[in-house]
C-alpha cells in the first residue's frame, strides 16, 4: 500500500516539474524575444552623433510681435497721470491741444477734455461734443458717437459763450431728421427736446 501513494504521488510531481519547465522555458524565450524586438537605447553620448546627421531644420519665419501701445501708450499714461497730479481744467485743455499725434491721442485727449468740460470749461465741451457727433469726421478714438450726449455738450458749450457749437449743431439737427425720417426712435426723441 505505501508503495501505491509513492506511484500516485509521482505523476503529480513530475507534472509540476514539467509545468514549471514550460513556465521558466517560456519566459526565458519571451525574454529573450523582447530583448531582440527592442534593443536597448543607446547612452546619450553616443546619440548626440547620430542626431548631428539628421537634416538641419528649416527656418521658420518670425512671427510679429503681438499688438502693444508702442510709443503712444506715454499719451494715455501721461493723461491719466496728469488727472491724478490734479491739473486744473485750462491747463488739461492745453495739454490736450498739445499732444502728438497717434493712435492713443484720441482718448487721452478725451479724457483730459472731459475733465475740463465738467469743470466748466466751456472750450473742452465744445470739443467733447465733438467726439460723440456722428456728423464729426475727427478721429475719436474708443469714444462711441451719440447724438444725444453730443447734443447735451454743444448746449454746455453754447450756454459757456462757444458760437461755434451753433455750425455743429445745425448739422447734428439735420443729421438726426435724416434718421427722425428713416425711423429711429432715439433720433424722434432727440427731436421733441430740441423743440
Amino acid at each position: 500500500m505505501a508503495n501505491s501513494g509513492k506511484n500516485r504521488l509521482w505523476p503529480t510531481v513530475t507534472a509540476i516539474i514539467v509545468l514549471l519547465i514550460v513556465v521558466l522555458g517560456g519566459y526565458w524565450i519571451w525574454k529573450v524575444v523582447r530583448e531582440k524586438a527592442s534593443p536597448e537605447r543607446p547612452p546619450a553620448e553616443t546619440a548626440l552623433p547620430r542626431m548631428a546627421n539628421l537634416p538641419p531644420k528649416k527656418e521658420t519665419i518670425p512671427l510679429p510681435p503681438p499688438p502693444s501701445y508702442g510709443p503712444d501708450a506715454p499719451i494715455l499714461e501721461e493723461a491719466r497721470k496728469a488727472l491724478k497730479d490734479g491739473i486744473d481744467p485750462s491747463g488739461a485743455v492745453a495739454l490736450a491741444q498739445s499732444l502728438p499725434e497717434g493712435p492713443e491721442r484720441a482718448d487721452a485727449v478725451f479724457l483730459l477734455l472731459e475733465y475740463a468740460a465738467d469743470s466748466g470749461n466751456a472750450e473742452a465741451a465744445l470739443a467733447v461734443a465733438r467726439f460723440y457727433d456722428p456728423t464729426d469726421t475727427a478721429p475719436s478714438g474708443t469714444i462711441r458717437k451719440n447724438p444725444t450726449i453730443a447734443y447735451e455738450w454743444y448746449q454746455e458749450a453754447l450756454a459757456g459763450g462757444q458760437q461755434e457749437a451753433k455750425n455743429h449743431l445745425s448739422k447734428l439737427q439735420a443729421w438726426v431728421e435724416t434718421q427722425a425720417t428713416q425711423g429711429s426712435r432715439e433720433a424722434q426723441a432727440l427731436l421733441k427736446n430740441w423743440q
